[in-house]
């Protein structure tokens, strides 16, 4: 029987039609999910209704993010009952790719809103900027310790790294103690705390440095400052490292030093 042919379309008017390319189209045929109506005398495939809705649902599952070999099951000889936990799966899927996309969002959100910050500090150079602050308390979960006198290396963070997710998005807390040994924690909501910073108030110095052997230095110099103002610090000193930051300056390396201060009356800034 002869076909008409008006009755069938082109493969680029069907890719017209459903918004794809015909790249696309010829990709699905080439995996055995699609085929033409019928191919013409003049070598041109051409589609009719069958088609369009058949790559009008390959669209709708590839939408879901399942691959063609799925899809081609879906499609072929899968029952209700087997396409309804696969739909499920896909539908976990983007729920968890819609917290990552929110993650990225806030992450987003929490750079402008320090670089604002910082640019409002004018904490640009090797000097610290001091400030009292008050902060709510913040749960951390110990990544791993080190010597005070040890310096973060990539054969160190090769050997914690898969201890933490997403570390130059994080944080990261180094909180000193007496006995010479620093504890870098950071706030992972999905690991066990181990230490918890109180609320109060607290003298913050937020600094730029070229390198780390500057540090030291500056603790000193954060020291010397509490105590010229009469501040009493009590606690571990914390250093808290921002490394997304140096996405704005990447010749230089951002840094929080806090400590608890019980009488932030004391002195004026």
């Amino acid at each position: 029987m002869m076909r008409g042919m008006k009755d069938e379309i082109t493969i680029s008017e069907l890719a017209k039609l459903m918004q794809v390319s015909v790249h696309q189209i010829r990709y699905f045929e080439e995996k055995g999910v699609l085929t033409p109506a019928y191919t013409g005398e003049n070598q041109y495939r051409m589609y009719g209704m069958d088609q369009v809705y058949r790559l009008a649902h390959i669209l709708l599952l590839r939408k879901m993010g399942l691959s063609v070999q799925v899809i081609q099951e879906c499609l072929s000889h899968l029952t209700v009952e087997q396409i309804t936990p696969i739909f499920r799966q896909a539908l976990s899927d983007t729920e968890a790719e819609i917290q990552r996309l929110q993650d990225t969002k806030h992450f987003i959100e929490k750079l402008l809103e320090e670089k604002e910050w910082v640019s409002q500090k004018s904490a640009l150079t090797e000097g610290g900027v001091y400030a009292i602050i008050q902060r709510d308390e913040v749960p951390l979960s110990l990544w791993f310790e080190m010597q005070e006198a040890e310096s973060l290396s990539a054969q160190t963070l090769v050997k914690h790294g898969s201890n933490i997710s997403n570390l130059f998005e994080a944080d990261i807390h180094y909180v000193y103690n007496d006995s010479g040994i620093v504890g870098l924690y950071t706030q992972e909501e999905r690991r066990e705390s181990n230490l918890t910073l109180r609320a109060g108030s607290y003298l913050s110095s937020t600094l730029f440095v070229q390198n780390e052997e500057r540090l030291s230095t500056t603790i000193q110099e954060f020291y010397a400052y509490a105590e010229e103002m009469g501040y009493l610090c009590s606690g571990p000193l914390v250093m808290v490292e921002k490394s997304y930051l140096s996405l704005f300056t990447p010749e230089l390396l951002h840094y929080e030093l806090l400590s608890y201060v019980s009488n932030p009356e004391a002195g004026e800034l």
